[in-house]
């Protein structure tokens, strides 16, 4: 018996485990970053889900949202200057969240750009709320590195 042989024998076999253990870890990482992603797009859905189901339960909401696409709207209350500055942080969180999730790899590129193209949308639909959106945006300098707010800075 020789133990040289033995030994390189051994040495063969544990380096093809190793190999197999990495190409198994290879596999899960890669798994794991689909099954990521994935939840991070539902997340998102979920909230634009939320914003326009608040829309077509809230008749207040709705109300203020109808008088936005008029781009002459002019606030006629404390109370609705209030809600229309809620309702546009709800929608600039919601941009932001994928602007920050599209900068983390956390959603492919094509589903950001379905969603750049909804804050042109939005602006064009609701003109009425892109004064105080510009000026919302404005107190917060950094977020002009991010693609999503191009259409409300420019």
């Amino acid at each position: 018996m020789n133990w040289d042989a033995i030994g390189a024998g051994g040495e063969v076999l544990g380096a093809i485990a190793v190999i197999a253990t990495l190409l198994y870890l290879g596999m899960q990482i890669s798994q794991t970053n689909r099954i990521a992603k994935s939840s991070v797009a539902r997340e998102l859905q979920q909230k634009y889900s939320d914003v326009y189901t608040l829309i077509a339960t809230n008749a207040e909401i709705r109300g203020l949202v109808t008088k936005l696409r008029n781009s002459n709207y002019i606030i006629e209350s404390e109370e609705e200057e209030e809600q229309l500055e809620s309702f546009c942080l709800l929608l600039l969180g919601l941009w932001l969240s994928t602007g920050v999730a599209n900068s983390q790899g956390q959603i492919e590129q094509n589903q950001y750009q379905v969603y750049c193209q909804d804050v042109e949308v939005k602006l064009s639909k609701w003109p009425g709320m892109r004064t105080q959106i510009e000026t919302t945006l404005r107190k917060y300098p950094t977020t002009d590195a991010f693609e999503i707010f191009k259409p409300i800075l420019d």
